[in-house]
């Protein structure tokens, strides 16, 4: 069964799906009513122990990470947070293979999951997602790096304040070398 945290943005518009995102990276919202029983499928399992401040299953990383290639950019965009706050080496392998996704879609949405992950050790993927083509998929590793707060970051970041032409990258470059520097 798909999970019904990913499967609820197949097909949403591009507002739905954005508030339906931005609720999974809050972490609210998700397990209302769902507390009370113990579903059987890991991906949602894995999205209420996030949603309840618990630790997510390693069993939910292969049904997210195949999210990670669904031809929604909705799902993708709900299953990359998800994974990022699985503390499983696997989780962050998928998303670190999803930072060098064709599509840009996908390489934000691994950049945010990245992020959320917490770990100094996926720092050289969200490096790499600074050089990328794409504004949003820079300025998602931008964010990223400022959540994972790694000084070794700063030397990227302020490079990218410097010299970005897009506003919003810069911006998200500024909020992550305060956000580092305290």
């Amino acid at each position: 069964m798909v999970a019904a945290i990913v499967a609820a943005g197949r097909g949403a518009s591009p507002i739905l799906c954005a508030l339906a995102a931005r609720t999974v990276e809050l972490n609210w919202g998700w397990g209302v009513g769902w507390e009370l029983r113990t579903p059987r499928d890991p991906v949602i399992r894995a999205a209420l122990a996030v949603t309840q401040g618990g630790r997510a299953e390693p069993a939910a990383v292969p049904p997210l990470a195949a999210s990670l290639a669904d031809a929604d950019p909705c799902v993708r965009r709900l299953a990359a947070p998800l994974l990022g706050r699985i503390a499983h080496p696997s989780a962050r392998m998928a998303l670190r293979g999803a930072m060098q996704d064709a599509n840009p879609v996908t390489r934000e949405a691994a950049a945010l999951g990245l992020g959320f992950s917490g770990d100094p050790a996926v720092i050289p993927a969200l490096l790499g997602g600074l050089q990328d083509a794409v504004a949003s998929v820079r300025a998602a590793s931008a964010w990223a790096l400022g959540e994972i707060e790694d000084p070794r970051a700063i030397g990227a970041l302020v490079r990218l304040l410097r010299e970005d032409p897009d506003p919003a990258v810069r911006a998200a470059a500024a909020w992550a070398i305060g956000s580092i520097e305290g």
